[in-house]
């Protein structure tokens, strides 16, 4: 049936924006479209002062799916195009095939096709170059010919006016992304200039017949709230704007994180949540201290974080600046300075030039002896390590020291443990395989494949509960998990017995790569089958969540088509 004609300038964007938790009709309407199996609400928020927060109406279990939703416009990043379907997000760059396995080389991917039009956007099927034309990309194709490389941001500015011009924005739509907050920045009036003549080029390039004013409004509301598109540990590879993602509040100790895979936006709890709390994200990279995590959010979000984590953080921040006789801002200079080397590191040409840049900035806070390893960034820092080490060969060496990073800094929560355990297997297996040193403090091959073995059975456990038994990733880990106990000696992972083993390899290891042993990894005292893991009450197996089944999943966004 045809859409209806496209009225002219839709009211609602010139309104006066209210909050959204007064707004029972756009509420409901946001909450009616996401697939949830748990009770979820808008009220003020806690964090956000005069804003909107999303809460739980009823107690969610931690590593629980919360919602999953279809954001409202996503777009590819910029030199990805050639390598991931603009509409689906199909990647032949990531590290998971079709089949639930990582890959490896030789490996077919899929093939990634440009539009012949653009040259731009790449799609991985017919379908997908179908789907796009008739829902933005008919007029955004033409912009994209004549500047074919605007910031993502602007791209996903293109693709709403063209979204708008062929009738495929839903005014309820248009009221949420009115609802959404903007940060004009510290220079308002610079910002407003900028963002005019943003909104005049695209107005000029799509046509969709909305004022210059109002497609200012727009972008504010795109720039402020657009989140990168991740897919577990790898690299993002594009943005998205969602509405219920655009109301869950920033806390750096967050219960909640997303991630979006085969095109939905999927929230998971972190830990568990009561009724009656605020659901937490994290806007920023958690790794770094307190203060460069200050930094960075009230730079591009204009907020400084007051959750616990920070108010702690400074407080050790401002005892150990104290117990050496420095200010806070010296030893978090040279924090920033430690950052920027750990981004450089891998361009040096040795080892030693990074280990004597490290020796030289540790000596303007510590001069009589070494920055302390549980300090950001010296983990990230010896992970580079590793990376030089495995790049040259020296693979043992660099398995020392992905050791070293990972027990040393890492907070043992989050994803960011799991990540950086994978991260640790992966330099493990390289040293597993290579001729063994000749040294005898290595450890033999059985206690190797035993702390192996025990490692990744605690990344599949932490994996499942952080992105769900369903997810590509957990699925890879599993079939990885499954191929290595193959040819493994009871007792295995999760059975009884295993623990000492395991403890015993422990030490062994620990003693080789020269890190205490009161740093080692208890694991979880959980048992692996091949469909659920206990606890985890949302996932029946085959691929398909209980939520799923329940829902019969709903494939597009409901509601009227007129502007209201």
């Amino acid at each position: 049936m045809a859409n209806p004609p496209n009225p002219p300038n839709p009211p609602v964007l010139q309104a006066t924006a209210g909050a959204l938790h007064n707004d029972n009709t756009l509420s409901q309407y946001l909450l009616n479209n996401l697939e949830t199996s748990v009770t979820l609400e808008f009220l003020p928020s806690k964090i956000h002062a005069n804003g909107t927060g999303l809460f739980a109406k009823e107690a969610i279990p931690e590593g629980s799916e919360i919602f999953r939703s279809t954001p409202f416009v996503t777009c590819v990043r910029n030199g990805h195009h050639g390598s991931i379907c603009d509409y689906c997000h199909t990647s032949n760059e990531g590290d998971v095939d079709a089949e639930g396995n990582f890959l490896t080389e030789g490996v077919v991917v899929p093939t990634i096709s440009r539009c012949e039009r653009c040259d731009v956007c790449g799609y991985c099927s017919e379908i997908c170059q179908i789907k796009a034309w008739i829902e933005y990309h008919k007029f955004e194709c033409q912009a994209l010919k004549l500047s074919p490389r605007p910031a993502s941001e602007i791209r996903m500015l293109y693709r709403v006016l063209a979204m708008h011009k062929q009738n495929n924005i839903l005014g309820l739509e248009f009221r949420a992304l009115h609802n959404l907050w903007s940060d004009q920045g510290q220079d308002p009036l610079a910002t407003a200039n900028y963002m005019m003549t943003i909104a005049m080029n695209a107005e000029t390039l799509i046509q969709s017949g909305l004022g210059n004013e109002i497609i200012r409004d727009i972008f504010w509301k795109i720039h402020t709230n657009i989140r990168c598109i991740e897919s577990h540990h790898e690299e993002a590879f594009g943005y998205a704007l969602d509405f219920v993602l655009s109301f869950i509040n920033h806390s750096c100790d967050p219960n909640a994180h997303m991630f979006i895979e085969r095109g939905k936006l999927r929230m998971r709890s972190l830990k568990p949540i009561k009724a009656g709390d605020e659901i937490t994200q994290t806007y920023t990279d958690l790794r770094p201290g307190v203060m460069m995590r200050r930094e960075r959010l009230e730079s591009e979000y204009s907020f400084t974080c007051q959750c616990n984590r920070c108010k702690n953080g400074y407080r050790k921040l401002h005892a150990l600046a104290l117990s050496e006789g420095l200010s806070v801002k010296d030893v978090v200079e040279t924090e920033k300075k430690f950052h920027d080397i750990r981004k450089q590191a891998v361009s040096y040409n040795t080892t030693d030039q990074v280990e004597n840049i490290v020796a030289s900035l540790t000596k303007t806070i510590f001069p009589a002896r070494p920055w302390n390893d549980t300090i950001y960034p010296i983990g990230a820092i010896k992970f580079h390590f590793a990376k030089l080490y495995s790049s040259s060969g020296n693979c043992h060496q660099a398995a020392i020291y992905a050791i070293q990073g990972c027990l040393t800094t890492t907070p043992r929560s989050g994803l960011e443990w799991p990540d950086d355990l994978h991260m640790l297997l992966q330099y493990f297996k390289k040293s597993m395989l290579a001729p063994r040193a000749a040294v005898t403090e290595m450890p033999d091959p059985q206690n190797l494949q035993t702390f192996f073995n025990g490692i990744l059975h605690e990344v599949v456990v932490l994996s499942r509960k952080g992105y769900g038994v369903d997810s590509k990733y957990t699925i890879a880990l599993d079939n990885w998990r499954i191929d290595m106990l193959k040819s493994a000696e009871p007792p295995l992972p999760g059975e009884e017995g295993f623990a000492e083993k395991f403890a015993e390899a422990q030490v062994s290891v620990l003693k080789w790569a020269g890190v205490d042993e009161k740093r080692g990894i208890v694991l979880s005292d959980v048992v692996l089958d091949d469909g659920v893991m206990v606890g985890d009450r949302v996932i029946v197996g085959d691929g398909v969540s209980q939520m799923e089944l329940d829902l019969g999943v709903k494939t597009e966004r409901t509601g009227c088509c007129c502007m209201h």
